[in-house]
């Protein structure tokens, strides 16, 4: 084969590789919880909020599983615009007002287990939220309280479009009941 001919050839087998390769996906749509609500509450202490979940979980995907099945998926073209466990932590946050400065300070430590969009049997889907919290003293670290939480919130749709309005939703439902739990243990001390 001649010498010149080579680069003729290469151009050739690189051009028609280019025409056969998958386009490239498209950019993951990013969602975050939306406006924050309104502040609801005061919290009982100089409160120190610490939201975790378990790292697959807050990885920014949105996951979703059907009715007795152990593998659990995420929506390819859709993400959380940050981890889960920070969105939440802004939600909690915009619901609470300050503790006055003279107020013992505390630690709220909240803990995700199961945050996705589970399709049921029947077709319909719901938003499951699992957490655990535990509201801990400041200088010696003594569990004053702790309780699980479990919120289920429908959606409209069974797809992508209803599912993260209800996980949004069974989000804000979470934020309201960790402000409620903390009320009462307000009372109660």
């Amino acid at each position: 084969m001649p010498q010149r001919l080579i680069p003729v050839l290469l151009l050739t087998v690189l051009s028609t590789a280019c025409s056969i390769l998958p386009p490239p996906s498209p950019t993951a749509l990013l969602h975050d919880f939306g406006p924050p609500p309104e502040q609801t509450s005061t919290a009982p202490c100089r409160l120190d909020l610490r939201v975790s979940a378990l790292a697959w979980l807050d990885s920014g995907a949105i996951h979703y599983r059907y009715a007795g099945d152990t593998q659990l998926a995420a929506y390819r073209d859709h993400r959380w615009a940050a981890a889960p466990s920070a969105l939440l932590t802004q939600r909690i946050t915009a619901l609470l007002a300050p503790a006055d400065i003279d107020a013992p300070a505390c630690r709220l430590d909240v803990h995700v287990t199961g945050f996705e969009q589970h399709f049921l049997a029947n077709g319909d889907s719901e938003a499951r939220l699992f957490a655990r919290a535990s509201l801990i003293t400041q200088h010696d670290g003594k569990v004053i309280r702790e309780t699980d939480f479990s919120v289920r919130e429908p959606t409209a749709t069974a797809d992508v479009q209803g599912g993260i309005p209800a996980l949004v939703g069974s989000a804000d439902r979470l934020a309201r009941a960790l402000v409620g739990w903390l009320s009462a243990v307000e009372s109660t001390q």
